[in-house]
This record gives C-alpha cells, sequence and structure tokens, in this order.
C-alpha cells in the first residue's frame, strides 16, 4: 500500500498547536536519558557467590524431578535465600528506572538445556511467561535462523542484523545471554516516558498525534476472529498509568495490508521522530555470557546494534528470552486492551495467542505455584 509522503519539520514550526493541558510531563526514576546514564553502573547488579550457590542447587533439584522445564513452577525452584533479590529486581521494573541487569552466572558447565531449565526457574521468580509466537513458544531463542526481516510475517528475534527500538507484548521482557557474536550485538535501551516529556517540551503537535490511534500488523499471528492488524496509539495514560507500546516496523508492515488506512503526513513524521529521539537518548549496553536483563515495556524501548556472527551453527549469538506478565504490573488505559486483553493490574496479560488456545504458561498465578503471601510481598 502507498503510503503519504512525508513533511519536513520546519514546514510546521509557525502552527505547531499547543499541547492539550492533559499532557504533563513524566516524573520518576523511570525518566532517565541514556548519555547520562552512560558513566554509572549502579544499573548492573552481581549475584553473589552463595546466590549462585543456591540457584545452581535448585537448578541440579529441578533437573532430575522434571523432564520438562515448561511443567516446572514457582515453587519447585525454590531459592528462599534469593527472594529478597527478586522482590528488589521487580521494585526496579515498577517503580525505578524500568531495567535491570543481573551479571555473573557461570555457565560454562552448563547445557543449553540446563540454562533454558535456570532462566525459565528464575523468570518464575518474577512473574509468568507468556506464548511469544503463534507457534506457542514460552522461551524463545533469539538466533538468527535465516529469517528476513521487512516481511508482514517476520519476527525480529529470528533474524539477523540489528533492530529498531520496539517494545514486545508483555510486561516484563527477560533476556539471558548464553552464546555472544564475534562482535556487536549490544543491547540499546530508551526511556519512553523521557522521550514523552521531550516531545512535549519540542513538538506537541506530534505527541497530540502520538495519543491517537496507529494501526499495527499482527505479523501473521492473529487468532481466529481477528483482523490481521489491530489499533492502539503509541503514548497513552500518566503517572502510574502511563504506557508507550512502539514499533515502527509493525506500523509499517500494516501499510502492506489490505483495508488499512495510510498513513498521514503527521503519523509518519511522529513515528520517525520518536525512533531519532530513542536513537539520540538511549543507553548502549554489552551483554556478557551469563548476563540477564530485564525491561519493563511499559516505560523502556529496546534494540540491537548490527553485529558480527560465528560461522559454526553452535557457536552463534544466542539469547534465551521469556515474556513475562507480573503481579505487581500497572492499571493500562483501555486503549490497550486489543494488544494486553486485560488492562487491570496485576492481570495475567499479554502473550500470543497459540492455535491450542494458551496464551500462558498457567491459566493463573496459583497454577504457576504464587500463594496469596507471593503476590503481597
Amino acid at each position: 500500500m502507498t503510503t503519504a509522503a512525508s513533511t519536513h519539520p520546519a514546514a510546521h514550526a509557525a502552527s505547531r498547536p499547543a499541547a492539550p493541558p492533559a499532557f504533563t510531563p513524566a516524573t520518576g526514576a523511570h525518566v532517565w536519558l541514556g548519555p547520562q546514564l552512560a558513566s554509572q553502573t549502579d544499573w548492573i547488579d552481581h549475584f553473589t557467590a552463595a546466590e549462585i550457590k543456591e540457584l545452581l542447587s535448585a537448578l541440579a533439584r529441578t533437573k532430575a524431578k522434571f523432564g520438562d522445564f515448561q511443567a516446572v513452577r514457582r515453587q519447585d525452584f525454590d531459592v528462599p535465600g534469593l527472594q529478597a533479590r527478586f522482590r528488589a529486581v521487580r521494585r526496579q521494573l515498577e517503580q525505578g528506572r524500568g531495567f535491570m541487569m543481573l551479571r555473573g552466572l557461570p555457565l560454562d558447565d552448563l547445557s543449553d538445556a540446563d540454562c533454558k531449565l535456570l532462566f525459565w526457574g528464575i523468570g518464575m521468580q518474577l512473574g509468568v511467561p507468556l506464548c511469544q509466537s503463534a507457534r506457542g513458544e514460552l522461551l524463545a531463542e533469539v538466533k538468527d535462523v535465516g529469517e528476513k526481516m521487512g516481511q508482514s510475517t517476520s519476527r525480529a528475534y529470528r533474524a539477523a542484523g540489528p533492530l529498531r527500538f520496539h517494545t514486545d507484548q508483555c510486561d516484563v521482557l527477560g533476556l539471558m545471554c548464553i552464546r555472544e557474536p564475534v562482535s556487536g550485538g549490544h543491547s540499546r535501551i530508551a526511556s519512553s516516558p523521557a522521550l514523552h516529556n521531550e516531545l512535549l517540551r519540542s513538538r506537541p503537535d506530534l505527541l497530540a498525534v502520538l495519543r491517537q490511534d496507529f494501526n499495527f500488523s499482527r505479523q501473521g499471528e492473529a487468532a481466529a476472529g481477528e483482523q490481521a492488524w489491530y489499533t492502539r496509539p503509541i503514548f497513552a495514560g500518566q503517572d502510574d498509568t502511563f504506557t508507550s507500546v512502539f514499533s515502527q516496523s509493525h506500523i509499517e508492515s500494516a501499510q502492506k495490508l489490505d483495508g488499512v488506512p495510510c498513513l498521514t503526513d503527521a503519523q509518519r513524521e511522529a513515528v520517525e521522530t520518536v525512533a531519532r529521539l530513542a536513537d539520540q537518548h538511549s543507553l548502549t549496553v554489552e551483554l556478557r555470557r551469563g548476563d540477564l536483563q530485564f525491561f519493563n515495556n511499559h516505560v523502556i524501548y529496546h534494540s540491537r546494534t548490527d553485529y558480527q556472527d560465528h560461522a559454526e551453527a553452535d557457536r552463534k549469538r544466542t539469547l534465551l528470552r521469556l515474556w513475562l506478565a507480573v503481579p505487581d504490573s500497572r492499571r493500562l488505559p483501555d486503549a490497550f486492551a486489543p494488544f494486553y486483553g486485560s488492562t487491570a493490574p496485576g492481570a495475567l496479560r499479554g502473550g500470543i495467542l497459540h492455535a491450542s488456545g494458551r496464551r500462558y504458561a498457567f491459566p493463573d498465578w496459583e497454577a504457576a505455584g504464587w500463594t496469596a503471601a507471593d503476590l503481597a510481598a
């Protein structure tokens, strides 16, 4: 589908309308600029020797008892000495900067299957895993398997090369690096509330556009009865209901689908401006083997730099990925129901519906092994 031509920002400079009064600056620890954090390291935490010992002991016990990691519930991966650690991670994700890196897991003596079980056990301490594709993947490998980007059905985690800034269909994204590339492949993150504030300051006219509806492709993973695309704003809510869900690629993919209205000049300029600001204000993070990253998708955009990979298939850059619903998630604006399902705080939500009808690893918090005390902690 042919899209409307973009207009140079200077053409609108003399007539930019003021933002409506409801648009107020986002405040809090989740508002940050990458260049300011680049010289800091307090967003990196290291597992202690005692914590590593407890994690590996839990891995050995769970491995001996379960043949399939997907059957492992929260209490099955018993790590009482790390509960304070994981509560702190959850607080940082929802009330702090919105992201966290945990470093120092020793993986040299672990197989890929061991790594998956270990990451699953850690993820279950934070939330409940979600289906990440129509194939029903609950724990995905982020690895180049030859898929080509730019197609209406392509998925970025199965392709090589750099990735644009985007968010995923979950409250919290988790990544575990188990193999590094020859070079590159660094993670880049940006604070979406900070981008919102910059738009409010410099381009309130575009912020007003971004708080209106855009059409996004479902990338060939629509459930029965669903359209191939859905509609929602890019920015919505404020204060503790603020959320931003962004994917320039999925917006462009939707333009190739029959029945999707063409982007207006203002919409195209707004999307390009968000992508430019994310690039300008981002933080680059080098992922090492054994690193864990967690992002709150409501306040963090993420991307990836280009990389040179190993030629051998068994040495290729590989990350493990979890999409998590978390018990202390925020209430979402109603406009995000087509993307997340429930907008209630602390709900099981997000994920992609599998043909079996499954969207979550477990049907509810109790079945996943969360007690009332766990949910209240």
